[in-house]
């Protein structure tokens, strides 16, 4: 089996990376390694580790989301303000 090259991966699939191989801790220290370097950012344990990367995914689900109901706002039936109005956001 091939090792993964995780200098070569981006922060978002670094996270991805991490999220399904949760034992490996080469790969999450290469992850942390990119963190750190973000400004603003501090680590101070594992679970805060995780929850950072969870959240960060959680957001960009949220602006899958978004785009997904302004195509269906799009289609004329029923505008984005409405969409989000009957879904509670």
């Amino acid at each position: 089996m091939t090792k993964a090259n995780f200098q070569g991966m981006t922060k978002q699939e670094l996270r991805a990376y991490v999220l399904e191989h949760r034992d490996e801790q080469e790969a999450f220290y290469a992850l942390t390694n990119k963190l750190i370097e973000e400004p603003g950012i501090e680590i101070t344990s594992t679970e805060q580790m995780y929850e950072l990367i969870e959240a960060r995914l959680d957001e960009a689900d949220v602006r899958d989301a978004f785009t997904a109901l302004e195509e269906i706002a799009g289609l004329g039936t029923i505008t984005f303000e409405d969409i989000k109005m009957e879904l509670g956001i």
